[in-house]
């Protein structure tokens, strides 16, 4: 296999804020760390175009994805720009993205190797032509956990179609925070340093069932809601439920970091998830983590070793969890001890750039074999 540097375009019509922003970001950053000639295609006003505007090594590609996946016009483009870059590798990370590669390759003569990563179990009504037309349309799909990986499979792409590289985190930013940068998160939420704190960072995604949960918790607690403004569905809930509890609503923090050392616990009751970068970064900060037993959550979280697990809807055990980990101080600390182990034993970003590249690599050389 030829060590040469490859030529790679990373696409994504999203690249707002969320975990595949940053996924997609140290994938492309680390990736151009390794020497390879990287382009980012991206919509002009993303959060991901503003990341790299001032980028030494990744060039930026601005490109209009539009909203429909059947404009033939803009896969006719985005072959064409491949075709000029002298592309090896297409990546392609979302939905819209997805089918303008397809036809960029099939219909408009892409010579390059397609990828596709997928981030979230497929919840496509699309059946299994779907996914054969995913396994038909690409040359590997990367799913960021074994369970969305299953749910390709489910959907009708082969399992040897599929290769499995988790998310990882930029685990240098982890290792210590400064005190500093803690202080002003406390104090600009008005939490005291010994305060239980119930934290949460994720945007809409079943705070309300952990509301329901807390009416059953013994022990006092704030909850903390990061990544929410003030909410009136929630606060109508909050009302219902009489729930003593003071909450925030933190809304969104370019720096988050400092705001998960006010925690006392993380929780994360969403129903679907691919393999979350918030649990990894609870983990990598020493939190026990309680979150649902669902998507990739079960390959970061072992039950009862690490964290706990519950099954969407039952707030009797997301209570009861809550409950021991607020009453027990030394099982929180043994918990956050081997939470940290774990993600920086398994979860550093660089293995997932090291992955990826040589997923890119294998199809290369099928190719020169050919």
């Amino acid at each position: 296999m030829t060590d040469r540097p490859l030529t790679i375009l990373q696409l994504t019509h999203q690249g707002d804020i969320g975990g595949s922003t940053n996924s997609i970001t140290w994938l492309t950053g680390g990736l151009a760390d390794r020497g390879h000639r990287v382009y980012l295609g991206c919509r002009k006003e993303s959060l991901l175009f503003r990341r790299f505007r001032d980028h030494p090594r990744v060039k930026l590609v601005p490109f209009v994805f539009g909203r429909s996946p059947l404009a033939f016009h803009r896969a006719r483009a985005l072959a064409g720009i491949a075709r000029r870059l002298d592309a090896d590798i297409v990546n392609s990370h979302a939905s819209v993205d997805r089918h303008l590669t397809i036809q960029a390759r099939r219909l408009f003569g892409g010579r390059f190797r397609l990828i596709h990563t997928r981030r979230n179990v497929p919840l496509s009504s699309g059946g299994t032509m779907q996914g054969r037309y995913y396994a038909f349309g690409t040359d590997r799909v990367i799913a960021v956990s074994g369970a969305v990986a299953d749910g390709m499979v489910a959907g009708g792409v082969p399992r040897r179609h599929i290769s499995v590289v988790h998310n990882g985190l930029p685990l240098e930013n982890y290792r210590a925070v400064d005190e500093a940068r803690v202080r002003a998160a406390r104090e600009d939420l008005g939490i005291a340093p010994d305060e239980p704190v119930i934290g949460v960072v994720a945007r809409r995604k079943s705070q309300g069932e952990l509301m329901r949960a807390l009416a059953r918790v013994k022990h006092p607690a704030t909850l903390l809601l990061m990544g929410i403004d003030k909410d009136e569905e929630l606060e109508k809930l909050r009302s219902d439920l009489s729930l003593p509890n003071r909450v925030i609503y933190a809304g969104f923090r370019h720096d988050i970091i400092p705001y998960y050392e006010l925690m006392t616990i993380f929780i994360l009751p969403s129903v679907i998830e691919g393999f979350s970068l918030s649990i990894l970064e609870a983990m990598a900060l020493g939190l026990p983590v309680v979150c649902t037993a669902a998507g990739g959550n079960p390959e970061a979280i072992e039950e009862g070793i690490n964290g706990f697990l519950f099954d969407p809807g039952d707030r009797e055990k997301l209570g009861r969890s809550i409950d021991i980990l607020l009453a027990d101080e030394r099982m929180r600390g043994l918990i956050g001890e081997r939470n940290r182990e774990k993600v920086f034993e398994r979860f550093h970003v660089a293995n997932t750039v090291e992955k990826t590249e040589a997923v890119y690599r294998s199809l290369l050389e099928k190719k020169e074999r050919r």
